[in-house]
């Protein structure tokens, strides 16, 4: 980063190289403009594509348009993708996370990116012509261009994050329902696709997932590949007990109900251990707000008139 800075500052310092600099973006700048749109272009009018959509069957027209984005997308994605299958597999990885399992998920993220990357070099182009005469402008053009850069990935860990919090607290009340029909008298299959349906309002991506598991174990996949498939979609490694309970008790014959119960127990007790630990963490939490806005107000109230009594009677 500082020998980049230095390299601005000396690239910006000489009046010429200056003006060739700010051409040398605006032409770079424009060049990724006019190939974004030419792969736009050639993913829409792609004959290969045409030929494509008149052979499968008719969509809705919103369907049409949003393969037709996707393609585009689609067309952008090999400007940025990365070579390593290590990257590219992680990624794909996180996407699953987040809820997005379509097959063109990982192309259309790059392709955002470099949609991304695009518009944060024209914002710092036009925050270089609208204040040039700022001291930091070179620092300030740096922090957006990195801010468009990392943007995409900070939104996709927002969305990993706040799927599995759904996930994680939706799980006790699935297991609770699941061990209420299960003691009812419904198998565990029928138990666990009641369960999903009944948490499609509450827990929407959490009946998904459950709806998933439950369609695999009546294709034939064994009930702990099932559930470790789950896992590896959501990423939310701490029901990994639960798979080995589960599997522990379909092979020995156990009671598949009691043995629920037995883990939604422990479930809770962990959930509220959790939470009694949020609740004392609060008030070392709340100490430094305190000392930096609530005490200085406090001295000044309490204090303040005596200071100006004893100032003015110094004065006199």
């Amino acid at each position: 980063m500082n020998d980049i800075m230095e390299w601005f500052s000396y690239v910006l310092s000489v009046e010429i190289k200056r003006e060739w600099f700010i051409l040398g973006m605006v032409l770079f700048a424009t060049s990724l403009l006019v190939l974004s749109i030419g792969f736009i272009l050639s993913g829409i009018h792609s004959p290969l594509r045409k030929k494509l959509n008149n052979l499968s069957v008719k969509s809705p027209p919103a369907l049409k348009n949003t393969e037709a984005i996707e393609g585009t997308l689609e067309s952008l994605s090999p400007m940025i993708a990365p070579t390593s299958l290590k990257e590219r597999e992680s990624t794909r990885r996180k996407l699953m996370h987040a809820g997005f399992h379509d097959k063109r998920t990982l192309t259309n993220f790059y392709a955002l990116k470099v949609l991304s990357v695009i518009v944060g070099l024209f914002i710092a182009t036009a925050a270089y012509f609208l204040f040039s005469e700022l001291s930091m402008i070179k620092v300030l053009m740096l922090v957006i261009v990195a801010i468009s850069l990392f943007t995409p990935s900070f939104i996709l860990n927002h969305l990993i994050s706040k799927r599995q919090s759904s996930i994680r607290g939706g799980m006790p009340d699935a297991l609770d329902l699941l061990v209420v029909c299960t003691e009812s008298g419904l198998g565990f299959i029928p138990a666990l696709q009641r369960v999903s349906d009944e948490l499609t309002i509450s827990h929407n991506e959490l009946a998904d997932e459950l709806y998933t598991v439950s369609a695999k174990i009546k294709a034939g996949v064994e009930m702990p590949d099932a559930f470790n498939e789950f896992i590896e979609r959501t990423g939310v490694i701490e029901f990994s007990g639960l798979v080995s309970i589960l599997s522990h008790a379909s092979r020995i014959g156990g009671s598949i109900a009691q043995t629920l119960r037995d883990y939604t127990e422990d479930l809770r007790d962990k959930r509220n251990q959790e939470a009694e630990e949020i609740a004392a963490k609060i008030p070392t939490k709340m100490l430094f707000p305190m000392l930096l806005f609530i005490w200085p107000c406090f001295f000044i109230v309490a204090l303040g008139p005596a200071l100006i009594t004893l100032s003015n009677a110094f004065s006199n």
